[in-house]
């Protein structure tokens, strides 16, 4: 990866982040824009980014931050995740370019995480002898002067041309927040909230919050009354005081959407008691619990709510929240299906199917799955041409199997999308198409199908409807392998142990692959 250009990238995100606070980096739109008015001449990596932020790595790194930042888990570890995650879309230089920069921005330490070169140590003896700017800040801090000690704890915090030490920005905070500063007491404040650069202490964050407030800090006081609302560590919730404090600085006090929810729902309100029980069940916001999620959608289900119905008949299917039981799964499923919940209808079919829960029946479930296709599910629709595919419940046809499946592959269902290159590829309903066939699989393969990225693999391998190409079959097959698929990783060692157009032989990584993948070196 190139060190210079990583440098520019990362500069550019942490600048992003400083501007508009860590969770732009869930924003693609948002991010993006940012991003090239900061890095104007970055437009390619602008558009890396772009792609990174669809896939919800920003989401994803945004949910792992605290465990990365308590030493829960090694910054290395996601990074290598999201960089695998990325592979199917950028190569693995620029999507660790692009992985990397976020990490850094978001403060993570990692193996090669150093943009520029750091200091190692606040001591003024670790700067170099050019290195005026810092070694006047440190002058004027130990005189005494405020704005150099806030600079000072921002250099430290962020890892702007020292190393990024949250222990020593809160010795810095401090000195200039005791002498008044409402700068460092907001940030000290912060650092204390966070559990970052010293242990988590929410009274002592109250009191530096209190002293910014009293200045004028809106965030500090709006961050104050938070604080006597919920409660935290060493200090307890007391909504008296932050009902005073929310009178006091004429701020409304902070009412979360399940709060809000949960009011609704007490007195009632099944809309209410349904969003109540899918946050309880995501952990959107709080803690997920899904005993008390399937307790909020039982109340809802009473009340004859459909999706509410739908969702109790998943737990029950699945045994989460509750004991499984398919009997009550499908019982659920056919009372929110009764209200035109095709989901439901598609999983009672299922059920038939199955026979799970109720007496089985391929016939019905090729109804079911009809009438739910019918109506627009592409699940079903999907379901269907299975059926058709496989004569289950009715007679066989793959030319129907073929029409249903084309109905959802048009809705981006990755599944069907693969099964009509299937049907392509072997000539199943329609005359065998191979460039057809490999249009299909990479559509599939794009929305992260397994299967059609082996498919296509096989195809540039022997050179079906395209020419023959060793390396992007090598390179289908790895896509397919990083996500365990044993035969794509044989299928690859093959692609290494012999070579061929565009691909040169690399027997030591073909071996290696055969131990990872349990089959012997000398049978390929």
């Amino acid at each position: 990866m190139d060190k210079e250009l990583f440098r520019q990238t990362a500069e550019a995100c942490k600048m992003v982040t400083e501007h508009f606070g860590l969770d732009v980096i869930a924003d693609q739109k948002r991010f993006c824009s940012a991003f090239s008015d900061f890095a104007p001449k970055l437009s390619k990596e602008k558009k890396a980014f772009n792609l990174a932020l669809s896939e919800n790595v920003g989401a994803f790194f945004l949910r792992e931050h605290e465990n990365v930042t308590s030493g829960k888990k090694s910054a290395d570890s996601i990074i290598k995740r999201a960089v695998t995650d990325l592979s199917d879309y950028l190569n693995e230089e620029k999507a660790e370019l692009v992985v990397k920069s976020l990490a850094y921005a978001l403060g993570w330490e990692f193996t090669s995480a150093e943009p520029e070169k750091e200091v190692e140590s606040s001591d003024i003896s670790a700067f170099s002898s050019g290195s005026t700017l810092i070694e006047e800040l440190f002058s004027k801090a130990r005189n005494g002067d405020n704005d150099a000690c806030f600079n000072l704890g921002e250099r430290f915090f962020y890892g702007r041309g020292v190393k990024q030490d949250y222990t020593k920005a809160v010795f810095w905070y401090t000195q200039s927040a005791d002498r008044g500063d409402c700068s460092s007491q907001k940030k000290l404040a912060d650092c204390l909230h966070q559990g970052q650069g010293a242990p988590r202490n929410d009274a002592e964050a109250a009191k530096r919050y209190s002293q910014a407030a009293e200045q004028g800090d809106y965030d500090s006081q709006k961050a104050l009354i938070s604080c006597y609302q919920y409660g935290g560590v060493g200090l307890n919730r007391d909504l008296s005081m932050a009902q005073k404090l929310s009178q006091r600085y004429g701020i409304p006090l902070d009412i979360s959407e399940a709060e809000q929810l949960l009011n609704r729902a007490k007195q009632g309100d099944p809309e209410a008691q349904l969003k109540l029980g899918h946050i309880l069940w995501n952990g959107k916001g709080v803690r997920p619990d899904h005993d008390k999620a399937v307790k909020w959608y039982k109340a809802a289900a009473a009340q004859g709510e459909p999706s509410a119905l739908y969702a109790l008949g998943c737990c029950y299917a699945a045994g989460d929240g509750v004991q499984s039981d398919h009997m009550r799964a499908f019982d659920f499923f056919s009372k929110a299906a009764a209200h035109g919940d095709t989901d439901a209808m598609n999983n009672m079919a299922k059920f038939y199917l199955n026979g799970e829960g109720v007496i089985q029946s391929k016939t019905k479930a090729t109804g079911l799955f009809r009438k739910a296709a019918e109506a627009g599910n592409v699940r079903a629709q999907y379901n269907l041409g299975e059926c058709f595919f496989n004569g289950l419940g009715t007679s066989r046809s793959y030319e129907k199997a073929l029409t249903w499946f084309r109905m959802a592959a048009a809705q981006s269902l990755p599944e069907a999308q693969y099964s009509c290159g299937w049907c392509s590829f072997k000539g199943l309903g329609t005359p065998r198409d191979y460039v057809e066939a490999r249009h299909f699989f990479e559509q599939a393969a794009n929305n992260g199908n397994i299967p059609a990225k082996r498919m296509l693999g096989y195809i540039y391998m022997n050179g079906l409807g395209t020419a023959e190409d060793r390396g992007k079959a090598a390179e289908w097959f790895e896509k397919a392998a990083l996500r365990k698929d044993k035969e794509s990783g044989k299928m690859l060692a093959v692609c290494l142990k012999y070579g061929g157009n565009y691909l040169t032989k690399d027997e030591a990584k073909a071996r290696k692959l055969a131990d990872e993948f349990g089959f012997g070196y000398d049978t390929i």
